[in-house]
This record gives C-alpha cells, sequence and structure tokens, in this order.
C-alpha cells in the first residue's frame, strides 16, 4: 500500500509540474497575443488638412519656396525636394508623391510566423529619387508587440535596387524599392554629407553588393554573435556594418544590436521623405 501511494504521490507530482509547465506556456503565448493585437492596431497616417496646389511654388527660385509647407504637403524635406526638383521629371514625381501622401489606405496584415506580421497597404507609393547609400526603414513589420521594423541599403539608385536580409529561412539579398513602398509607412535616409561624401557613399553600395549579399539572416546578430562581424546579419545590422566598414557607425544608441528604429534616430542620417509615419513624431 506504500508503494503504491508513493507512486501515486510521484505521478500526481509529475501531473502538477506538467500542468504549471503547459499553464506557464499558455500564458505567454496568451501575452504575446495581446501584445501582437494591440501592434496590430497601426495605421497608415495621411494629413488630415486639406491639399493645396504646390506647383508654382516648385517652379520658384530655391530661396523663394516655402520648404516648411512643402514638407506637410508632400513628406519630403528640403533635400527632398531639391533632390527631385535636379531631375527634368521631378516636379512631376513630387506632384505624384503629394497625390499619394492625400491618399486614404486600408492595411492589411501579412502574417509570416506565429506572432509576426508585416503591415501592407493596397498601394505602391510614390518616393523620391534614389541615390547609392540610402537607407529605407519602415515600422511595418512586428514581432508580438515588438514593431522590429524592416531597413535596407539602396545598391544602385539608378534602378532602385536595395539590397536587404529580411526573414529566417532566407539569405541577404539584392531587392528592389517596390519591397518598401507597399508597406504601411516608410522613410528614406541618407547620411549626412559631414560624415560621407557622395563618391563614399557609392563605394559602400558597390561594397554592399559584392560582398552581403548570401548572409543567412539572424535576428540576434549583435549579441548571439559578434555585432562586428558578419557571417550572420539581420536588415539593420547589414546596413550598419557596411556604413562601419568605412568608419562610420550609424547605430543611433550603440548598443549590440542595432534596430531600423535605431538608425532612424542616429545623428548621422537625415530625412529625405517620410510616408505614413506622423511626420512630426516620425519614430522616436
Amino acid at each position: 500500500m506504500k508503494k503504491r501511494l508513493k507512486k501515486l504521490s510521484k505521478r500526481a507530482t509529475a501531473l502538477i509540474v506538467c500542468a504549471a509547465i503547459v499553464g506557464s506556456i499558455a500564458i505567454v503565448c496568451l501575452s504575446m497575443q495581446i501584445a501582437f493585437m494591440q501592434a496590430d492596431k497601426i495605421k497608415c497616417w495621411t494629413p488630415s488638412y486639406e491639399k493645396a496646389d504646390i506647383s508654382a511654388m516648385l517652379d520658384a527660385p530655391e530661396a523663394e519656396r516655402d520648404y516648411a509647407l512643402l514638407y506637410r504637403q508632400t513628406g519630403l524635406t528640403k533635400a527632398g525636394i531639391d533632390r527631385c526638383l535636379e531631375r527634368s521629371d521631378g516636379k512631376r514625381r513630387i506632384l505624384d508623391i503629394q497625390s499619394d501622401y492625400f491618399g486614404k489606405y486600408e492595411v492589411e496584415n501579412g502574417f509570416f510566423a506565429p506572432f509576426v506580421c508585416t503591415d501592407y497597404i493596397d498601394k505602391y507609393i510614390s518616393h523620391v529619387f534614389l541615390e547609392d547609400g540610402d537607407i529605407i526603414v519602415t515600422s511595418s513589420t512586428h514581432f508580438s508587440g515588438w514593431r522590429i521594423g524592416h531597413a535596407g541599403l539602396v545598391t544602385d539608385g539608378d534602378y532602385n535596387r536595395v539590397i536587404q536580409a529580411s526573414a529566417y529561412g532566407s539569405t541577404s539579398e539584392i531587392g528592389k524599392m517596390g519591397d518598401f513602398t507597399d508597406r504601411v509607412n516608410f522613410m528614406v535616409l541618407r547620411v549626412k554629407d559631414e560624415y560621407v561624401n557622395d563618391e563614399t557613399r557609392g563605394e559602400i553600395a558597390k561594397y554592399a553588393a559584392e560582398n552581403l549579399c548570401g548572409k543567412k539572416y539572424d535576428i540576434s546578430a549583435g549579441v548571439l554573435s559578434s555585432k562586428n562581424k558578419v557571417k550572420r546579419t539581420q536588415c539593420a545590422h547589414l546596413v550598419w556594418y557596411a556604413y562601419k566598414q568605412f568608419g562610420i557607425d550609424i547605430d543611433g544608441n550603440g548598443g549590440p544590436v542595432v534596430t531600423p528604429r535605431n538608425i532612424a534616430n542616429s545623428p548621422k542620417t537625415e530625412l529625405l521623405q517620410v510616408f505614413g509615419f506622423d511626420p512630426v513624431k516620425l519614430w522616436r
């Protein structure tokens, strides 16, 4: 009888332990799902004020342009406006960007792993003319309640080619700007002229295209591996690494893990275009 009771006691203890483990897992999963649902309420920001006719202002000399108004109407900063107007079809591009900026969009969810989702809209948004070395960031991807976002580095501005490391099971590769412009938001950035010139930007883009394709994705790059190695990488780490090889650290907080948000808030980067983010708050 005592042996039987001892066996029953061991079995009951094992069942209690198992139940506790299963319960803990269920609580964690439920918490992650609740956080996921909260993060999934993101909207594509669009202006609540009226669209203005900016055609005459775009034709005016630089000194007479109201760049603050143009930013409110297009999401293009002075650097973005000036870059567009250097092109023969720049005015048309700016007006297309303005039209998209004032659009209304429904957000669609693209699930690709448990508790992981990328938020899209049903249109490809017009964007500023790209140049080699530009950086694209978006907060569109989230894991549970954490908006991990995504980032890419422009390797060929003329053809809108962007190198990026996207997800587990994949390797870094050169894609296209369209991989970003149908997302709920994006920003086009560049490293400030005081830190890099156009020639070096071109060298960085070339280095990335020739040396950083085919790297296995690892979100823990910088934690479980050295931040200064790139055998495994993730999107923001890849962009940071390319610039770091030329002595430029664009990580906004200097921590072991580089995120798209860190790069967006780096004192060494400047905004060219914003879409879908509040243009005042941006991604702070």
